[in-house]
C-alpha cells in the first residue's frame, strides 16, 4: 500500500458525508487513531503554543473508517440527536 498523498479536512468530509462536522469530529476523536487515517494538521506555528490549532483531517482510509463509525452510531441510535 502506498503512502497517502493528500488528506481531507473535517469540514470537507462533513460535506462529503452530509453530516455535522462537530459530530463527526467527536466520533473520530473517540474512536480513530493516526493508523486508522485520522490525523491532526497544524497550520500555523507563528502563534503562542497555547493558541496552536490542530485541524482534524482524514486519508481515504480514514474516511472509510469514519463512514463505518457513522453507520454503527446510527444503527445503535447514537447518531439520532446530533443537532439536525
Amino acid at each position: 500500500m502506498s503512502a497517502p498523498s493528500h488528506v481531507y479536512t473535517i469540514s470537507c468530509v462533513a460535506k462529503m458525508l452530509h453530516e455535522p462536522g462537530e459530530w463527526l469530529e467527536e466520533l473520530a476523536n473517540v474512536n480513530l487513531e493516526p493508523e486508522d487515517g485520522c490525523l491532526g494538521v497544524i497550520d500555523d506555528l507563528d502563534v503562542p503554543p497555547d493558541e496552536i490549532i490542530s485541524i482534524t483531517a482524514f486519508t481515504d482510509a480514514g474516511i472509510e473508517a469514519l463512514k463505518e463509525l457513522v453507520a454503527d452510531a446510527k444503527r445503535t441510535g447514537l447518531g439520532t440527536d446530533r443537532g439536525r
